[in-house]
Parts: structure tokens; C-alpha cells; sequence
């Protein structure tokens, strides 16, 4: 619990800052604590949290909002159990920003570099992965789920175990963007199939495929 007031007394007071205009040259002064489970350049040091660095800014904005309207589960990382990060969702982050302050924190990850990260990988899963994305996601998430200036999102080079939980929020229903071309087929995903898309994304992700 004091560890709880203490991240809250920090996100206030670099909000407060930012507000200020406290170093308009620079970038955000919540990046500080945005940095602590995001990595200060990518990708995240954690295995459950997002590489945001590179992402298009209106990616990053919408995920603001929605985990400030709910449409986003607010998951406290796993890290904060032993004190590697702070004892706080991201709801619990965004309650404290306005739109503009959304908008700066967006626009500025959204001009850093994306830096693909690359999990050990088992071919033959990430094969049936690659088969499942040609049919259902290419469409939306281009050029395999790479291309940096799609705005559905960069999906290779994410880590696993954040691609999967994601998954898995998307079939369960639980993280909610109102495109039924999406959700429907996601939905239909046995496990096996949701291992083979984390497997494939978080995979080959420096480097193509083999067939590729």
C-alpha cells in the first residue's frame, strides 16, 4: 500500500511537470516512469509488457483511451510483485492524464525507432502461425505484421508472452475494438492456433522465414 502511494505521488508530480511545460524541449516528463516498464528505448525488459518505441502514435493514443474507457483489461505487472516495477495498472496511469497529455506521450513514442525483439522459437508452431495470419490478419496487420506504419498495429517483434495474453484478451473477449472482421475469427481460435500466432510473431521477427 505504501508502495502504491509512492508511484502515485510520482505519476502526479511528473504530470504536474509536464503540465508546466517543465522541459518543453525534451520529451514528456511521464516518460521517467513510462521508461520503468517500457525500456528507455525498447524493447520492454519485461515479458508481459509491450514495446510501445516505434509504434504509429495513433495506435498509442487508442490504447490510452481505451484502457481509460474500460475497453482494455488493467492487468498490475507481474514485475511489481518483487519491486521491478510500480504497483500500478495502466488505468491507474491514464486516470491521472488529460487528452493532450495522451497526445504528447503518443506522438512521442510514436517518432522513437521500433526495436524487434526476437524469442526462441519453434519452427514448425510458428509455420502454422504464419498460415493462420496469411488468412485472417494479413489483410490488416501488412507485410506479415511488420510494417511500422500500419495502424492496426506491430505485431512481430513483440515478446510472446505479451502477445499471447493479448490473444487470449481478444478471443475471451475481455479487450474489446469493435471490428467484427477481427474479433470473429479470433474468437473462433482453439489455444493451439493462439500459441501458433504468438509463436510466429514473436518469433521470426529480425529475420523472415525460411519460406519467406
Amino acid at each position: 500500500m505504501r508502495a502504491g502511494r509512492y508511484c502515485w505521488a510520482i505519476l502526479l508530480g511528473l504530470l504536474a511537470a509536464q503540465a508546466a511545460g517543465a522541459d518543453e524541449d525534451g520529451p514528456p516528463a511521464i516518460i521517467g516512469l513510462c521508461s520503468v516498464c517500457h525500456g528507455d528505448t525498447g524493447p520492454s525488459p519485461f515479458l508481459g509488457v509491450p514495446t510501445i518505441h516505434g509504434l504509429p502514435a495513433g495506435v498509442i493514443l487508442a490504447s490510452l483511451t481505451d484502457y481509460r474507457d474500460g475497453y482494455r483489461p488493467c492487468r498490475v505487472s507481474a514485475c511489481s510483485k518483487d519491486g521491478r516495477c510500480p504497483d500500478m495498472s495502466m488505468c491507474d496511469i491514464v486516470a491521472a492524464m488529460d487528452d493532450e497529455q495522451m497526445e504528447e506521450l503518443a506522438d512521442w513514442y510514436g517518432g522513437q525507432p521500433f526495436p524487434p525483439h526476437q524469442d526462441p522459437y519453434d519452427a514448425e508452431l510458428a509455420a502454422i502461425g504464419r498460415e493462420l495470419h496469411d488468412r485472417e490478419c494479413e489483410i490488416c496487420h501488412t507485410r506479415l505484421g511488420s510494417d511500422p506504419r500500419d495502424d492496426a498495429s506491430m505485431l512481430r517483434g513483440q515478446r510472446k508472452v505479451y502477445l499471447r495474453t493479448a490473444l487470449e484478451d481478444f478471443h475471451q473477449g475481455r479487450r474489446v475494438i469493435g471490428i467484427p472482421a477481427m474479433e470473429e475469427p479470433i474468437r473462433g481460435f482453439t489455444p493451439e492456433q493462439l500459441d501458433a500466432l504468438a509463436e510466429f510473431y514473436s518469433g521470426p521477427a529480425a529475420a523472415p522465414l525460411p519460406a519467406e
